[in-house]
């Protein structure tokens, strides 16, 4: 694909990734909710078809393609695409939430290697199958409708793994909690995919396939902090009464993230030519210019994820409103200093900075609390 087709596509899949990862706070809100049961004597199992999460799951997969159908005019005529497209990119969002309450509730039982072999699994067969429908000249619809038929095929195998597991959950769907877990990771899932999207309407579409292409590679500086979220976040659950014990996972966090980032950033600043060249083609020579200044501005975003586990473990309100925050700060922001992409970069690096300062904040008063409540 070219700059301008690819700017195209990236546009929608961080439509259907703001889906994904907004369906890893179900997920999250799942895992919260089944290992917090696991501590909770409480707690009651019960099997059912429409427990709490299923509710949720559909519920919110719903609201979500509803929106985008009801926008998809809107979106293909703002990103110059078919009408196809946004409807194949709305279908993928209900099967995402479902697949999201398995892993959750994989994830609650702390079997984190069931969460990454179906995780992997899917990623692995859209790359696979993408491949074939470029090869075979399908373009970007082809693409979306790969990414479709993935999530179709391990939502169903996951929902088999897990639909003889007993829900242990006496809550009801969208309690407090559960409501903020979930707006905490769709806020972040926002701020890290929307940029994209605000590039795409406001620059060029040569430039705004340089900058999709470059974000591919930063972005691989969230992925440490999103593995490991999948073993750390049932701990900080279990452990909210040890304020040591969670300080020390979350600075361990942060702390790899932080060499993880810098490592990236290293690589990509000596070896970004090539590495654009190599995956992208010789259409892409913007991208590698701006490799430098966009992997330093996505470190404080992955520290972010890192200190979020916690955050997400105690269901903070005051981090959501940073995370709100946050997103009006970027849109209004962005909408002032494109189309300069530099401009937009420092203010992406700048407000992740922000987020994570502020949310780190949040953490040490939590622990403090905790650690009063213990003492008294």
């Amino acid at each position: 694909l070219g700059p301008r087709d690819y700017s195209l596509l990236t546009a929608f899949l961080a439509f259907i990734n703001i889906a994904a990862i907004g369906s890893t706070a179900l997920r999250n809100a799942v895992a919260v909710d089944v290992a917090d049961a696991a501590v909770d004597a409480h707690v009651t199992e019960r099997r059912g078809r429409f427990d709490s999460s299923t509710v949720e799951a559909v519920t919110l997969g719903t609201v979500c393609t509803v929106a985008l159908v009801l926008f998809a005019p809107w979106l293909a005529g703002s990103l110059q695409s078919s009408m196809s497209a946004p409807f194949i990119a709305a279908a993928t969002v209900l099967p995402y939430f479902l697949f999201a309450r398995s892993l959750g509730i994989l994830q609650g039982r702390r079997r984190t290697r069931a969460v990454v072999w179906w995780s992997t699994l899917a990623q692995v067969v859209q790359l696979v199958l993408a491949l074939v429908v470029l090869a075979l000249g399908w373009g970007a619809t082809g693409v979306l409708l790969v990414y479709l038929l993935t999530i179709l095929a391990v939502t169903w195998g996951s929902w088999r793994m897990t639909r003889g597991v007993a829900i242990a959950s006496v809550r009801r769907p969208f309690n407090a909690i559960t409501t903020v877990v979930l707006m905490l990771s769709i806020s972040f899932a926002w701020l890290t995919s929307v940029d994209v999207i605000l590039v795409r309407s406001g620059v060029s579409e040569d430039a705004a396939g340089a900058y999709a292409a470059g974000a591919v590679l930063v972005k691989m500086t969230l992925i440490l902090p999103a593995t490991l979220s999948l073993y750390l976040l049932p701990r900080f659950v279990s452990s909210k009464g040890n304020p040591a014990l969670s300080r020390l996972g979350v600075n361990l966090t942060v702390g790899l993230t932080l060499v993880a980032g810098l490592a990236i950033a290293g690589v990509l600043w000596i070896a970004g030519p090539f590495i654009t060249a190599l995956l992208f083609g010789d259409a892409y020579d913007r991208t590698a210019a701006l490799l430098p200044a966009m992997a330093l501005s996505w470190i404080p975003w992955a520290m972010t994820q890192a200190i979020l586990v916690r955050i997400t473990a105690v269901g903070s309100r005051w981090g959501l409103a940073v995370l709100v925050t946050a997103a009006a700060v970027q849109w209004i922001g962005a909408k002032m200093v494109l189309p300069n992409l530099e401009a937009m970069i420092a203010l992406n690096g700048v407000v992740g900075l922000m987020s994570f300062a502020l949310l780190f904040a949040i953490h040490l008063n939590v622990s403090r609390e905790v650690a009063i409540r213990t003492v008294l």
